[in-house]
């Protein structure tokens, strides 16, 4: 069930594959047993052409940042060990750069089940 935001600075454009990347996210926590039905995982990924990290506009500087959102109920540990797959996921398919320091970022957020809503059609 979880829904994979991914959001990068538009300097890693070609560096990041993101269409692998999120597969390999889903393949990931399909594997963990995080997921019982593979078709419940969506992903989206957003380049972003507007962003400052630190003080001032950079260009030596960027990052990707994943967002996971999960129905509430799961444990903090099991929360913390999703938080970590991504993020090795993510290390695996971002190769450091010289030019670049990258920040991969990993948020876990919960939806309360009780207004969560869904059809398929």
């Amino acid at each position: 069930m979880p829904h994979l935001h991914l959001e990068y600075s538009d300097n890693l454009q070609h560096l990041l594959q993101t269409q692998p990347l999120l597969l390999a996210m889903h393949q990931a926590l399909f594997n963990a047993g995080y997921v019982t039905d593979p078709d419940d995982l969506k992903s989206r990924a957003i380049m972003q052409q507007d962003y400052v990290i630190g003080l001032s506009p950079r260009t030596d500087q960027a990052y990707a940042h994943a967002k996971v959102s999960l129905l509430s109920g799961r444990s903090v540990e099991v929360r913390q060990a999703i938080s970590a797959l991504v993020l090795e996921v993510m290390q695996q398919s971002i190769a450091p750069q010289p030019e670049l320091k990258i920040q991969l970022c990993v948020e876990i957020i919960e939806m309360p089940k009780q207004t969560y809503s869904k059809a398929t059609i």
